[in-house]
C-alpha cells in the first residue's frame, strides 16, 4: 500500500519532470508581462492580444479564437502609452490574466497536527521536499499615474495564484511516544511519504501558501505510528520550475 502511494505520489511526477528536462533550464516567462493573449476575466471568457510596441507603450486587441485552437486579432485596438494627454478609455488600471499548468518544488517548513491518543497539538519543523502540480493564474495589473508635465507614468505589478496536489518525502522523529501499544528501545529518523492539496500566491519565482494533506511513515512501523494517515495543516515555501 505505502509502496503504490510512493509510486503514484512522488516516482510518476518526478518522471515527468525529468521526461521535460527544459523545465529548469528554460527561462520562465510569467513573471514578465510579455505579448501573447490574456484574459480580462480571471476565470476565463474575453480574451484579448496584448502587443508591447515599446517599453512604455502597449496595443490590446479583441482575439476571435477557434476550435482548432487557431486565433485571429480584431480590428478593434486600444493602445496606451506613457505620452498620451488622455487615457483612451478613462481608466487609470487594467488587469491582465494568463492561465498555466504549474510544476514547483515546494518544502513544508512547519506543520501543525491536531491532537492525537494522549499526544496534545503539535507545531513541528522538519526536513522535507516535494513537488507540486496544479493549476495557475497570474495577474498582471497595468497602471497609470499622471505626472506632473502631464504625461503618464506606467506601472506593473504581477502576481500569481495556483491550487493542486502535491507529494514528496521527509523525515520524522520516532519514538516510543508516537508508535502505537509498542515498547520501542530507540528512537530515529523515520522517512515519511507526505501528500495532499496545497494553495499558494507567487512572488515571481517564489511562492507562499498553506496545505493540508497527509503523512505515511515507510518503514516497518508505519502500522503503529500514530500520525499514519492523520491529517496536518502546514505553511508552504516553493521555487516554481515551470
Amino acid at each position: 500500500m505505502i509502496f503504490r502511494h510512493f509510486i503514484a505520489f512522488v516516482l510518476l511526477p518526478l518522471c515527468c519532470i525529468l521526461f521535460a528536462g527544459c523545465f529548469v533550464l528554460k527561462q520562465n516567462a510569467k513573471y514578465n508581462f510579455n505579448d501573447g493573449i490574456y484574459s480580462k476575466n480571471k476565470f476565463g471568457g474575453d480574451n484579448v492580444y496584448v502587443l508591447h510596441i515599446d517599453e512604455d507603450t502597449i496595443a490590446v486587441f479583441g482575439v476571435k479564437e477557434y476550435p482548432d485552437s487557431t486565433a485571429i486579432l480584431g480590428k478593434d485596438r486600444v493602445t496606451y502609452t506613457t505620452m498620451q494627454k488622455r487615457l483612451k478609455d478613462n481608466k487609470v488600471e487594467h488587469v491582465f490574466y494568463k492561465p498555466s499548468f504549474d510544476v514547483d518544488i515546494i518544502t513544508i517548513p512547519l506543520k501543525f497536527r491536531p491532537a492525537t491518543y494522549d499526544i496534545p497539538n503539535q507545531l513541528i519543523s522538519s526536513i522535507n521536499g516535494a513537488v507540486f502540480l496544479g493549476y495557475r493564474i497570474d495577474e498582471y495589473k497595468l497602471s497609470y499615474r499622471r505626472t506632473p508635465l502631464n504625461k503618464y507614468k506606467q506601472t506593473t505589478k504581477h502576481l500569481g495564484y495556483n491550487i493542486g496536489l502535491y507529494a514528496g518525502l521527509g523525515s520524522t522523529l520516532i519514538t516510543s511516544w508516537v508508535v502505537r501499544d509498542s515498547l520501542l528501545g530507540y528512537e530515529y529518523e523515520g522517512v515519511a511519504l507526505a501528500s495532499g492539496i496545497s494553495t499558494n500566491i507567487a512572488l515571481d519565482k517564489l511562492t507562499f501558501g498553506l496545505s493540508f494533506g497527509f503523512d505515511y511513515l515507510l518503514d516497518r512501523n508505519h502500522s503503529v505510528w500514530i500520525y499514519q494517515g492523520k491529517p496536518c495543516l502546514g505553511l508552504t515555501l516553493g521555487l516554481d520550475l515551470y
